[in-house]
């Protein structure tokens, strides 16, 4: 039986979003990339940030996430980025397959 999750990744450019999600679906290791425009705040070097963000939540399989992080690092210009990962369970096991057969086997 797999184990899903989710991972949430944020960006500050648009363009790094369309390319992190382009490169994760074409490799079939996510089955969807959901994106958020947000306001954050953070503290970064003792010294307090925000800025409009973009965050991606990408819904895929436990077994992608170290290759996942490998596409995001690529690509991704913050040089300490967000990259959290949850568990995903769901008693839709329509919805549960369809993660199963849309990532490669």
């Amino acid at each position: 039986m797999s184990i899903y999750c989710m991972i949430e990744i944020a960006f500050d450019k648009k363009s790094e979003v369309d390319k992190v999600t382009e490169e994760l679906l074409n490799r079939k290791i996510a089955v969807s990339c959901q994106v958020v425009e947000s306001k954050s705040y953070w503290n970064w070097k003792s010294q307090r940030e925000s800025s409009k963000e973009y965050l991606m939540f990408v819904k895929t399989k436990k077994e992608f996430e170290k290759e996942i992080y490998e596409v995001v690092k690529k690509i991704h210009s913050y040089s300490c980025f967000e990259f959290a990962t949850f568990n995903l369970e769901s008693c839709n096991d329509d919805y549960l397959k369809w993660i199963d057969n849309e990532t490669k086997k």
